[in-house]
């Protein structure tokens, strides 16, 4: 999965919180779908902290996280050890607002774009709608629609 934050800063933050993969609303191409998933969206201080954890298939766990400000047009390192193979071998992520429930991300690797991602909350806050678009790490199409639910 790929993950992009809230308004730092802001009264209402819709994205904070925990955050449960619902497989049936979602789409992954190429599948399979993980098993489950669990994004965390923190705030600490100026900047946003993401988490995400995900059982894949053949029960392997895999995940990530970042600490990142939105909008200073940074790349900020993902950690992690077993990362998604969908995200194409990333090291980096920057953020940036898309509007005011909506953010966007680029994950990089070596500088350069392998995947983008827009994140939406939905208007109730119980929604938050992820769309990613790039290449695994072997330079094959990644397209997911993954869709969570407030926990």
């Amino acid at each position: 999965m790929l993950a992009v934050l809230p308004l730092v800063g802001s009264q209402d933050v819709p994205a904070a919180g925990t955050w449960k993969l619902n497989v049936g609303k979602s789409k992954f191409s190429p599948g399979p779908a993980p098993k489950t998933g669990t994004l965390v969206i923190e705030l600490q201080g100026d900047s946003i902290k993401t988490h995400l954890e995900e059982v894949e298939v053949d029960d392997s766990q895999t995940g990530y996280e970042y600490a990142a400000v939105l909008d200073d047009n940074k790349d900020y390192p993902l950690t992690g050890s077993s990362k998604p193979a969908r995200l194409g071998g990333a090291e980096t992520i920057s953020v940036r607002r898309a509007g005011s429930n909506a953010w966007a991300g680029h994950f990089k690797k070596s500088g350069q774009i392998v995947m983008t991602n827009r994140l939406v909350v939905s208007k109730d806050g119980k929604t938050l709608t992820l769309s990613a678009n790039g290449a695994d790490a072997k330079g094959q199409p990644v397209s997911v629609v993954s869709v969570w639910d407030k926990q």
